[in-house]
């Protein structure tokens, strides 16, 4: 057994996203990338491709699900447009980094080029790696379980209910009229590792805008760009320039 899947990571690792699984031959299956699987046993068999095909299926049905549950007042597109920002590439590796998951994924080394950070993508689909295997150990109850956990601090962020993308439209806003973007810079972490919460802010012209918190990166510079955008609004500087 490779370093990277020792008992002792793999519990740690079910200890973090809350299940354990029955066969840890599919939890080191669903850490394997493709890459990895090739240059060992040249035998893609071995990889998490499969396992990741079924994890998508299910993250997007749990999240429907738990969508329609709790906004039975939404029509399709409303759904459909919620799901999106909850389910996508950046918000499956921001959980992968939550859950230390770049730690433990097998990945060759024609995908990672030495020194460098494993690419957004690969994490993403290491998560849904994982939704994937517990599927195929304990079935879709929990399997939907997982998702709800792995994603839970995203649902807290009610941006995504709402409808108010603060950081699209103070984007707009600083291309507009200062022909830059805004700039997020982390300002601090604090809390144990399972239960982080961020700070960031937000700069414009080298100006700092407005500071927010979050359980997710995320979410803390959406609450930064919300209370810049409230401040230009109480400044004048919105409706001055056309922004309603």
């Amino acid at each position: 057994m490779p370093a990277e899947t020792d008992i002792d990571k793999l519990n740690e690792l079910c200890e973090r996203i809350g299940y354990y699984y029955k066969d840890n031959s599919i939890l080191i299956k669903a850490l394997t990338h493709s890459s990895y699987s090739y240059e060992t046993t040249q035998n893609l068999a071995g990889s998490n491709e499969i396992l990741e095909f079924l994890g998508d299926a299910v993250v997007n049905l749990s999240v429907a699900r738990y969508l329609i549950d709790r906004f039975p007042e939404k029509d399709e597109g409303d759904l459909s447009r919620m799901r999106a920002e909850l389910v996508n590439e950046r918000t499956l590796a921001r959980v992968a980094e939550i859950i230390g998951l770049e730690k433990r994924l097998l990945i060759g080394k024609s995908a990672r080029l030495e020194g460098e950070d494993i690419p957004r993508s690969l994490l993403a689909d290491g998560v849904e790696a994982l939704v994937g295997a517990a599927f195929q150990d304990g079935g879709y109850a929990v399997a939907s379980a997982l998702v709800m956990r792995l994603l839970a601090s995203f649902l807290d962020d009610t941006s995504f209910e709402t409808g108010t993308d603060y950081k699209t439209r103070l984007q707009e806003f600083s291309q507009k009229f200062h022909k830059i973007l805004p700039e997020y810079r982390m300002e601090a972490t604090t809390g144990p590792e399972h239960q982080r919460v961020f700070v960031s802010s937000v700069w414009i012209n080298a100006k700092k805008m407005g500071e927010g918190k979050g359980k997710s990166i995320k979410a803390s510079e959406q609450q930064a760009a919300r209370r810049a955008f409230e401040e230009l609004k109480r400044a004048g500087a919105i409706e001055q320039k056309g922004q309603k």
